[in-house]
């Protein structure tokens, strides 16, 4: 497989970790590489929470040893497809390798935010924009070429004409309006929109 993907000009993988328990406590972790284009995996690294000073930096550890690989084997990227762990997001920009995030991670985290608000007082109408958002994420992700044109498709004003019709819409104003606006456009997210996988998804 190796061999393929140095006859390639660039490859574009997508990498994540997966551990033996949740949270910040796991022992065990295994990072998986993977060739989007061919949703073939090509390196599989297991690492040892005691050997990297904790579970925390087990993600980043099977992140440099498959990409520590793939440059052994004379695999040219094009760019990586991964969450949004901060470490990681630190060594690929020093290390000048263009990353995207995955769309599934950045919608997960919007729509938790989005129930979990759809059950305050006065923000219950949240919970039935749910799935439009989630698609509209999606949309924004694969109908854009730079971060500029995914932040702008994100929020931008409305694209169809003016519709008289007996739809529930938002009030402005309202405490549900605010909430959506408040969750949708914080810098956090907004840098992360602008990041979305345009190729292909982990």
């Amino acid at each position: 497989m190796l061999q393929k993907l140095h006859a390639e000009e660039k490859v574009i993988v997508g990498g994540d970790m997966r551990a033996d328990s949740p949270g910040h406590y796991a022992k065990f972790g295994s990072y998986t590489m993977m060739d989007l284009k061919n949703n073939k995996v090509v390196d599989l690294q297991l690492v040892q929470s005691n050997e990297v000073g904790g579970s925390y930096h087990m993600e980043l550890e099977g992140l440099k040893r498959s990409l520590e690989l793939l440059k052994e084997r004379g695999v040219t990227l094009d760019c990586i497809v991964t969450d949004r762990h901060l470490q990681i997001q630190k060594f690929l920009r020093e290390s000048s390798i263009t990353q995207f995030f995955d769309v599934w991670h950045i919608e997960k985290g919007i729509s938790k935010q989005l129930e979990k608000a759809a059950k305050k007082k006065d923000c219950e109408k949240l919970r039935g924009w749910v799935k439009s958002i989630r698609n509209h994420i999606y949309w924004t992700a694969a109908t854009s070429t730079t971060g500029p044109e995914r932040v702008a498709k994100w929020f931008p004003k409305c694209l169809h004409p003016l519709r008289i019709a007996q739809y529930q819409w938002m009030a402005a104003g309202t405490p549900a309006f605010h909430k959506l606006e408040t969750i949708l456009s914080t810098k956090r997210i907004l840098k992360a929109v602008a990041k979305l996988s345009p190729h292909h998804q982990t």
